[in-house]
């Protein structure tokens, strides 16, 4: 549902900018500000996690999607950083819960699987948004269409409350406000060297999977002359690419290579997709267009549950709600900065193929350093 309200705005963007009246192409900058929002209740979230519980969070995050949903209804520009900041508090505590309920499930082993079926829930979201928000746009209004998604978030908060105790019954009944660490959470990251090297190259892939996110529909509708409805179609490709995805490389981390080869093999392949989504053309056969597409979800949206098990397994054991907060920290800031600033070079050089093309080369770069820390820290990749 987190994902869902996050989504729903760059795919919406095509109709609901021109009722604002400004350009398309800033919704680089109202993903940033969600996902800077995110970064901050991310760090902050360890504390509310002990007081009141991981899935009570939970809950509060599919009210704060709804709000951030209906905060958009007046199609008023100054009302969009308001939704922005909400949707952001609604999906900074999501990986921080999550990673405390899975750690240890099922051993160490199978961890990087268990976290990338977890991860599913972000894709299987983006394919929901692309295939039906458009769609549902058309022939009812984005209003209705959006707020459908909200109208879901709520049930779901409800349907949650008869498991809360299962989930919850760790959480300190003392009463009194949560303890919250802002600069702790962070300190602990940067200063190891591997979770560093971790953070990263996170901050790139989820850099370069949000500028998918965010400009995929704008550029076959802008670019290669879609329509909104197939753009969103293919949309829904990308994103279903990404459910395979996750679950593909989390069994590969899990059976075949190590977390960190994967996530660096996955960097060269995400650099080289982005050079061929830049190469693209209205000419393009639609197979050809179906299959990149699905390749480019495949791979850059398909490396977040591998990477978030890796930073659980090098997280300490008694700081893993830190560590998680700070690493999804850094991580959120490639959210906060590649967007605009890909939006930035589009507006500035009229064209896509730049802003992919730097995109492409700073993952690559991102890698390299994550390699580097491991070799240092315990002698291999």
């Amino acid at each position: 549902m987190g994902t869902m309200a996050v989504f729903g705005v760059p795919v919406l963007a095509p109709v609901i900018a021109p009722e604002m009246g400004i350009d398309p192409t800033l919704v680089g900058v109202y993903v940033a500000i969600c996902y800077l929002t995110a970064q901050v209740t991310g760090l902050m979230s360890g504390g509310f996690i002990d007081r009141f519980g991981a899935l009570r969070l939970s809950q509060a995050s599919c009210l704060l999607a709804a709000l951030g949903i209906v905060a958009l209804f007046p199609a008023l520009v100054w009302l969009a950083p308001l939704a922005a900041v909400l949707m952001g508090c609604c999906y900074g505590p999501l990986n921080p819960t999550s990673s405390k309920i899975l750690r240890g499930l099922g051993g160490a082993r199978h961890q990087p699987l268990i976290f990338s079926v977890k991860q599913t829930g972000v894709p299987v979201a983006g394919v929901l948004v692309g295939a039906l928000l458009p769609v549902l746009t058309v022939e009812f209004g984005w209003r209705v269409a959006f707020g459908t998604f909200a109208v879901l978030a709520v049930v779901v908060a409800i349907a949650l409350q008869p498991i809360r105790e299962t989930f919850d019954a760790d959480r300190d009944r003392a009463g009194g406000r949560p303890r919250i660490e802002i600069m702790g959470p962070l300190r602990l990251v940067l200063r190891d060297r591997a979770l560093r090297g971790m953070s990263l190259v996170g901050f790139a892939l989820a850099g370069s999977q949000i500028c998918v996110s965010s400009f995929y529909v704008l550029y076959l509708t802008q670019v290669q002359g879609w329509s909104l409805v197939d753009a969103g179609m293919i949309y829904a490709v990308v994103q279903g690419g990404g459910i395979a995805g996750r679950l593909v490389w989390g069994s590969v981390a899990s059976h075949l290579f190590r977390p960190a080869w994967v996530l660096g093999g996955l960097s060269l392949i995400v650099a080289l997709l982005f050079a061929l989504v830049a190469a693209m053309t209205p000419a393009w056969p639609l197979p050809a267009v179906v299959v990149l597409s699905a390749v480019l979800g495949l791979c850059s949206f398909g490396w977040n549950g591998v990477w978030l098990s890796e930073v659980s397994d090098l997280a300490p054991e008694d700081q893993l709600g830190a560590a998680m907060g700070g690493a999804q920290f850094v991580m959120f800031g490639g959210v906060t900065v590649l967007p605009p600033l890909f939006g930035t070079l589009v507006d500035v050089t009229g064209s896509y193929i730049g802003p992919f093309a730097g995109t492409a080369a700073f993952v690559v770069l991102m890698a390299g350093y994550m390699a580097a820390t491991r070799r240092r820290r315990d002698g291999n990749v």
